[in-house]
């Protein structure tokens, strides 16, 4: 990102408690920031084709949908844009499907206030942000596909009934 111009970020959260913490969290670190801010997925995309954004923290769900389903369409519309999910939902369960769909990150949002910054700062600085629950679970799916992949533990008979 070039240094003389803000970096712009997309909020992208149905919850605008979470919109507003992390505007808050944005600012205390001191970055030169344009924020951006979509409150469902119908909002999301239509920042993503309107702005010239540089960094996106999407929450995984919305009431219109999954934002899973999307970060393809995001990443052609936008493919030097970085995605970084910021939800809920069990990172041990779902981070590894949204980081193989393209996302540059995964953040829970149990983490603590200097994570949460450090991810920021990271996304910005580095494009990209893996906790370590993450990188063990890259490392793990790496070492060990079938972990990734349970269908590759099925026999080519129980392939083929599934």
């Amino acid at each position: 990102m070039e240094q003389n111009k803000p970096t712009t970020f997309l909020l992208a959260d149905d919850h605008s408690l979470i919109r507003q913490g992390l505007v808050f969290m944005i600012e205390e670190i001191g970055l030169d920031a344009e924020i951006i801010q979509a409150g469902n997925l119908a909002q999301l995309l239509e920042a993503v084709e309107n702005n010239a954004i540089d960094i996106a923290i999407i929450d995984a769900h919305f009431p219109d949908g999954n934002s899973l389903s999307v970060i393809a369409d995001i990443k052609l519309l936008r493919p030097e844009m970085r995605i970084l999910i910021f939800t809920g939902i069990d990172e041990e369960i779902n981070t590894l499907k949204f980081i193989n769909a393209g996302a540059n990150g995964f953040l829970s949002k149990m983490s603590e206030e200097e994570e949460i910054k450090m991810a920021i700062m990271r996304m910005c600085t580095h494009g990209q942000y893996l906790s370590s629950v993450t990188q063990n679970l890259l490392l793990n799916s790496m070492q060990n596909p079938k972990l990734a992949n349970p269908l590759e533990s099925l026999s080519e008979r129980e392939l083929e009934i599934a």
